[in-house]
């Protein structure tokens, strides 16, 4: 079974946009240089191509950094992390026992 590696589409500018097959994300897809295009693009959804929508792909989030841990001179050898306030711990007058 054959398929068409790409698909041509005129927006409502008379821009031509060229959708190529990616096998990843399996749909056709373009990336578009600006956001003039974008715009352009999702206008002529239902009014050039009555059939034809189209979506935006997101690539996966990307992992936080784990936060650097600074140990300062004047800081009794307890590290704390830049950039954040450290939350003050409540004395806790006796341990909580799971019997």
């Amino acid at each position: 079974m054959g398929a068409t590696p790409n698909i041509r589409l005129k927006g409502m500018s008379q821009m031509r946009y060229n959708f190529l097959w990616d096998p990843e994300i399996r749909h056709f897809a373009y990336e578009p240089k600006n956001q003039k295009e974008v715009d352009d693009i999702f206008r002529t959804q239902g009014r050039i191509y009555r059939t034809m929508y189209f979506s935006v792909y997101m690539d996966e989030p990307k992992p936080k950094p784990e936060p650097e841990v600074v140990i300062s001179a004047g800081a009794k050898d307890r590290p704390t992390v830049k950039g954040k306030k450290q939350a003050k711990k409540q004395p806790v007058a006796e341990p909580v026992s799971s019997e």
